[in-house]
């Protein structure tokens, strides 16, 4: 139905460089005096299209990585239309959730139900509508990075699984700024280092190089025109500084998610609520760290679920550094929706089995 009732911004070939150009020029990005306010999309919009016109990327949007850009310009490039290719991109993110799903919760049927809650939350509807947009984009390199992961700890030829697992995380530092990356490399590092297998840490190892030559090919254009590789490094330390000043509220991200008490952190910093917010949010993060602690507590955690929860802590730490939005939950609400699934069906099943 969202496909359908959006199908003229989804698939015609509507793209309009110029404007979105005279757009560009004359807002916030470029004016300082009275300038026209755009959504980040429109600026996306306009950079990918930029980028495909020969652009260097740090001279159109210097404070992220130019991956997500270049996807958008390869839509363009196909479709002529700068939201297709994040649409495609939003529909393999919900096949890496149900297979994530399926692992951990071993019931095809039963994987639907994550996956469902997911895929028509407001959230989820409401960027979709809203494209394009870098973290939607972003999105299936983290949920793809998580299920090579699990793959490779249940494969005897874990290497390979590990070598796609680091052009995920590559992809993921390309995309947006690269702490994300860092925290999603801190669960795996955390999971390797719990179970203790010395030959998969090596192997593991070995292969996060990839991951920073698909940082440096996304920085290809840059390169050619003259800066040096090491430049590609300094510009990451650049969109460091530049994102670091989002570090302004440390722990809101609770208050969020289980409250819907938005801290907003211009103006007078009012608390203010989000329309997307969704009562499953807090149920399932209880049920998540409910079901962690029951497993330890009895020693039978799962390797899937290890993963999962392992992910959902470390990048729980991450949002409780600073500032937050609902925007930046996505990478965190499917694998909520998995882990109370499954606490919910282990409690329905030990009803049944009593009964």
């Amino acid at each position: 139905m969202l496909l359908y009732q959006n199908r003229e911004s989804f698939f015609y070939r509507n793209y309009q460089y110029e404007p979105l150009k005279r757009a560009y020029e004359t807002s916030q990005y470029v004016t300082k005096i009275n300038p026209g306010i755009i959504p980040d999309q429109t600026m996306e919009a306009y950079a990918g299209g930029a980028l495909i016109r020969g652009a260097n990327p740090i001279l159109v949007l210097s404070d992220q990585p130019p991956l997500g850009l270049y996807l958008i310009g390869l839509s363009i490039i196909i479709f002529n239309n700068a939201t297709t290719t994040s649409i495609i991109l939003l529909g393999l993110s919900a096949l890496g959730v149900f297979l994530i799903a399926k692992a951990s919760l071993k019931n095809s049927l039963l994987a639907l139900v994550p996956l469902t809650i997911f895929i028509n939350e407001p959230l989820f509807l409401n960027t979709a509508v809203n494209l394009p947009l870098i973290e939607p984009i972003q999105l299936p390199f983290i949920i793809f990075a998580l299920y090579f992961f699990i793959r490779a700890n249940r494969s005897k030829n874990y290497t390979r699984w590990f070598i796609l697992v680091s052009v995920m995380l590559g992809a993921v530092i390309s995309t947006r700024f690269f702490i994300l990356g860092a925290f999603l490399l801190l669960a795996f590092v955390a999971y390797l280092l719990l179970e203790r297998d010395i030959r998969k840490i090596f192997a593991f190892v070995l292969t996060l190089p990839i991951s920073l030559v698909v940082l440096i090919a996304s920085y290809f254009k840059t390169i050619m025109d003259g800066y040096s590789l090491l430049s590609v490094f300094g510009i990451q330390k650049y969109i460091y500084v530049y994102h670091k000043s989002e570090l302004g509220i440390p722990f809101s991200f609770w208050d969020l998610i289980l409250f819907n008490r938005w801290h907003t952190w211009w103006g007078d910093r009012s608390i203010s609520s989000d329309s997307q917010w969704i009562i499953i949010w807090p149920i399932s993060i209880v049920l998540s760290f409910g079901l962690l602690l029951t497993k330890l507590v009895r020693k039978k955690l799962e390797d899937v679920d290890k993963v999962i929860l392992l992910w959902i802590i470390s990048y729980s730490m991450l949002l409780s550094l600073g500032n937050v939005s609902v925007r930046y939950f996505m990478p965190l609400t499917p694998f909520i929706y998995i882990i109370a699934t499954k606490a919910l069906s282990e409690a329905a099943r030990k009803y049944i089995i009593r009964k």
